[in-house]
Protein backbone atom coordinates (compact mmCIF):
# COMPACT_ATOMS: atom_id res chain seq x y z
CA UNK A 1 0.00 0.00 0.00
CA UNK A 2 1.57 3.39 -0.43
CA UNK A 3 1.26 6.24 1.14
CA UNK A 4 -1.03 9.28 0.14
CA UNK A 5 0.63 11.96 -1.13
CA UNK A 6 -0.51 15.79 0.58
CA UNK A 7 -1.56 18.45 -1.79
CA UNK A 8 1.04 21.50 -1.30
CA UNK A 9 0.62 24.17 1.16
CA UNK A 10 -0.69 26.91 -1.63
CA UNK A 11 0.53 30.12 0.58
CA UNK A 12 3.45 28.54 1.55
CA UNK A 13 7.06 27.88 -0.50
CA UNK A 14 8.82 24.36 0.18
CA UNK A 15 12.05 24.88 -0.34
CA UNK A 16 13.00 21.29 0.16
CA UNK A 17 11.07 20.11 -2.97
CA UNK A 18 12.89 20.78 -6.56
CA UNK A 19 10.19 20.90 -8.14
CA UNK A 20 8.30 24.18 -6.41
CA UNK A 21 11.77 26.02 -6.35
CA UNK A 22 12.32 25.54 -9.69
CA UNK A 23 8.61 27.03 -10.04
CA UNK A 24 9.09 29.47 -7.75
CA UNK A 25 12.14 30.38 -9.57
CA UNK A 26 10.91 30.61 -12.92
CA UNK A 27 7.87 32.59 -11.61
CA UNK A 28 9.19 35.07 -9.68
CA UNK A 29 12.19 35.59 -12.04
CA UNK A 30 15.14 34.89 -9.61
CA UNK A 31 17.95 32.08 -9.54
CA UNK A 32 17.35 29.32 -6.66
CA UNK A 33 19.90 30.62 -4.33
CA UNK A 34 18.55 34.33 -4.31
CA UNK A 35 15.27 32.75 -3.61
CA UNK A 36 16.37 30.75 -0.61
CA UNK A 37 17.81 34.47 0.37
CA UNK A 38 14.62 35.84 0.35
CA UNK A 39 12.94 32.80 1.94
CA UNK A 40 16.06 32.89 4.78
CA UNK A 41 14.97 36.53 5.31
CA UNK A 42 11.20 37.21 5.52
CA UNK A 43 9.84 33.50 5.96
CA UNK A 44 8.21 30.85 3.50
CA UNK A 45 5.30 32.45 2.96
CA UNK A 46 4.40 33.38 -0.82
CA UNK A 47 2.88 36.81 0.01
CA UNK A 48 5.99 37.70 1.85
CA UNK A 49 8.48 36.79 -0.47
CA UNK A 50 6.84 38.00 -3.07
CA UNK A 51 6.54 41.65 -1.61
CA UNK A 52 10.11 41.32 -0.81
CA UNK A 53 11.13 40.46 -4.26
CA UNK A 54 9.68 43.21 -5.38
CA UNK A 55 10.67 45.72 -3.05
CA UNK A 56 13.78 44.65 -4.19
CA UNK A 57 12.90 45.67 -7.89
CA UNK A 58 12.20 48.49 -6.83
CA UNK A 59 15.16 49.71 -4.94
CA UNK A 60 17.30 48.23 -7.87
CA UNK A 61 15.64 50.84 -10.48
CA UNK A 62 15.08 53.30 -8.43
CA UNK A 63 18.82 55.20 -8.77
CA UNK A 64 18.93 58.50 -7.25
CA UNK A 65 19.32 60.94 -10.04
CA UNK A 66 21.76 63.77 -10.19
CA UNK A 67 21.04 67.18 -8.21
CA UNK A 68 21.09 70.09 -10.52
CA UNK A 69 21.05 73.45 -9.45
CA UNK A 70 17.98 75.11 -11.00
CA UNK A 71 17.88 77.06 -14.36
CA UNK A 72 18.88 80.57 -12.61
CA UNK A 73 21.64 79.45 -10.99
CA UNK A 74 22.96 78.09 -13.92
CA UNK A 75 22.15 81.27 -16.06
CA UNK A 76 24.11 83.39 -13.24
CA UNK A 77 26.69 80.97 -13.08
CA UNK A 78 27.35 81.13 -16.43
CA UNK A 79 26.94 85.11 -16.45
CA UNK A 80 29.56 85.29 -13.25
CA UNK A 81 32.29 84.08 -15.51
Amino acid sequence: MQRARHPPIRNKIDLTESTQLRAWSRRLDMSPDALRAVVDKVGNAVAAVTKEVELQRVSQQASPAPIQDPPEKQAESLSLD
